[in-house]
């Protein structure tokens, strides 16, 4: 995992989680496909609400939801803008909130088999959650500290909830044991 405490030489923060996912890529998707959607963003949902209604006063776009459909390329996600969706594998968002420089999420979804003597192949994924961070000047650099422990901690959540929600529903729907 990038710690993203530093930035890169180009001047943004970046950020990497993974996991492995107990559940097949095409269900481990349907989670990344909902972010937004009725599970909301898997961790801190009432902060991510909060974090809406203060954008909205300070003239941002607040949370204006997002489509019932699958996401395609410029849908808005309350906050956030669809910038590329390859569906069954990677979604990225670009923040449309007010802050001093530029954030986008991607998740990406990879099949992953796993060989155990003990076990036969069991079908696996895994998911991985790339940040960046953009600041602009230095009130750019002074908000992503000041943002940061929390960051992580939600972030860090979310890449943990959205995989145990795959798993739950491979579970449901009979595509991984109990």
């Amino acid at each position: 995992m990038r710690a993203g405490l530093t930035p890169d030489a180009d001047g943004a923060f970046r950020e990497r989680r993974e996991r492995t996912v107990d559940a097949p890529a095409a269900t481990t998707w349907t989670c990344v496909a909902d972010l937004g959607g009725e599970p909301g963003w898997y961790a801190a949902n009432r902060l991510w609400q909060v974090r809406g209604v203060l954008d909205r006063v300070v003239g941002g776009p607040g949370n204006r939801g997002r489509p019932d459909r699958a996401l395609r390329v410029g849908d808005p996600v309350d906050g956030w803008r669809v910038e590329t969706v390859e569906p069954g594998r990677t979604l990225t968002l670009v923040s449309e909130q007010r802050m001093p420089g530029t954030a986008r999420m991607t998740y990406e979804v990879h099949a992953h088999e796993v060989h155990d003597s003990q076990a036969p192949c069991a079908e696996r994924s895994r998911l991985v959650q790339r940040l960046e961070f953009r600041p602009d000047g230095r009130l750019g650099q002074a908000f992503w500290w000041a943002e940061l422990p929390a960051h992580k901690v939600i972030f860090r959540a979310m890449l943990v909830r959205m995989a145990q929600e795959a798993e739950r529903r491979a579970r449901a729907d009979g595509t991984m044991g109990p």
